[in-house]
């Protein structure tokens, strides 16, 4: 099994890799620099020109080809120790040659060429003046011995740089992890009920997004335990009356043998069990649209989907005398997971069904949109009041004027439904401008 990765380890590397690159790029320009024919030809020609200089000094053949010698004898000196790749005596493995002849009144011209000298390859450059004729050359490099050479007399160097680099990072990268290692310190220490934001101040300006981030996070789960904590108080609430109830006329159907108050007893206790029922049910929806990881987006027929809702919703309808309709294309194909949306069309032809009261109409309006959706369920019912229409879509929120049974639990679970299909539900004026209707769209 593979060590975990550290940073310190991929510094290491970053810098290894950085230096390896600095070293070749640097091999290859100074190997470059010195066979390359151009520039070898230039220095050479430079010298040329320097002795025939100072060859312009010589009263006769002897003295020149002593100033040549001595030419000779500088050039072909042994390298310094300390001497940097790049210095022509470091670049020279065996010597330079210096020649000079006299001759006749000649043109000043400069020629290269690659001659065989004692039995080595030498690059020459030949130059003459009006009475010396100059020729000056450097041994021709074996690649392997120059490449050997340049890479053992830098090497030493670019070590030298890598250590002391590589020490000043990794003291920077330590204390700089410094606060990193009190912060986890900090948050290991606290207790799993402590959600107060860390009060941290970073030292370094690029912890300050970690430290709000985790602020922030702690502050969306401190927000979310107070959601939870109070829809489990108010879900305790919903459910204490049917069972206080259930309880109760289980009292009575126990010391009651027959007649009219044991059938009184049986019927209230039957829609208190209900009640129950339908509130477990619905949190066990709304518990689902909070927490279930989200389902495969299928392609379906939405239209024939609603029709068939519509169709589990007629006996309940035509026993309240509720006339359903529905505005769509006859075939409107679109990729949503299935039982969120059956979850919205549920609850609010349920509310509708329930709230128009007797003779109204709930109207159904499929249409597409620009990229996307748009489910509209209408009533001309009684409506919600104004006072209530900020918290109508909160948990165990009703409508005060409303007197059909119910927990305040159904629009909560289309809009939980709505955002988990990445939309949103709002509330609109309901049909001819009464009631209301609740419009989602999604994407």
């Amino acid at each position: 099994m593979s060590a975990q990765p550290t940073l310190v380890r991929r510094v290491v590397l970053a810098l290894l890799l950085a230096f390896g690159v600095i070293f070749a790029l640097n091999l290859a320009a100074i190997y470059w620099q010195v066979t390359s024919l151009r520039i070898v030809d230039a220095r050479l020609a430079g010298r040329a020109q320097s002795l025939l200089t100072a060859l312009e000094r010589a009263g006769s053949a002897a003295e020149a080809q002593a100033m040549a010698a001595a030419a000779s004898a500088m050039l072909n000196q042994p390298a310094a120790p300390a001497s940097m790749p790049g210095n022509p005596r470091a670049q020279r493995p065996a010597g330079a040659l210096v020649l000079v002849a006299e001759v006749a009144a000649a043109p000043v011209a400069v020629r290269a060429a690659d001659i065989e000298h004692d039995g080595h390859p030498m690059r020459v450059v030949r130059m003459a003046s009006a009475r010396w004729l100059v020729t000056i050359g450097e041994e021709k490099f074996n690649t392997a011995s120059l490449l050997l050479k340049i890479s053992g007399d830098m090497g030493i160097y670019l070590a030298g740089a890598f250590v002391l680099v590589l020490a000043a990072t990794w003291l920077a990268v330590a204390r700089g992890l410094d606060p990193l290692r009190r912060l986890s310190v900090t948050i290991a220490a606290r207790g799993p009920d402590e959600l107060q934001p860390l009060g941290v101040n970073p030292v370094y300006a690029e912890l300050t997004p970690l430290t709000a981030a985790i602020d922030r996070l702690v502050a969306q789960l401190r927000g979310k335990m107070q959601a939870e904590r109070g829809f489990v108080q108010d879900a305790a609430h919903e459910l204490r009356t049917p069972l206080a109830v259930i309880a109760a006329q289980a009292h009575v159907l126990a010391r009651t043998p027959g007649g009219a108050r044991r059938a009184g007893a049986e019927r209230d206790m039957d829609r208190a069990i209900e009640r129950a029922a339908r509130l477990i049910r619905q949190l066990l929806a709304l518990a689902q649209v909070d927490s279930a990881p989200a389902g495969e987006a299928i392609t379906l027929d939405v239209a024939q989907l609603v029709r068939q809702e519509l169709a589990l919703l007629a006996p309940a309808a035509m026993a309240r005398g509720v006339e359903l309709s529905m505005e769509s294309p006859d075939v409107l194909m679109h990729a949503l997971e299935v039982p969120a949306l059956q979850s919205i069309l549920h609850n609010l032809l349920a509310n509708a069904v329930a709230y128009v009261g007797q003779g109204g109409q709930v109207l159904v309006t499929l249409a597409v949109r620009a990229g996307g959706l748009t489910v509209s369920v209408a009533d001309d019912g009684p409506g919600i009041a104004t006072e209530d229409q900020a918290e109508i879509f909160e948990r165990f929120r009703r409508g005060r004027a409303q007197d059909a049974p119910g927990s305040g639990l159904g629009l909560a679970i289309v809009k939980q439904a709505a955002a988990r299909l990445g939309g949103a539900v709002r509330l609109a004026a309901g049909i001819g401008g009464k009631g209301c209707a609740f419009v989602v769209e999604l994407p």
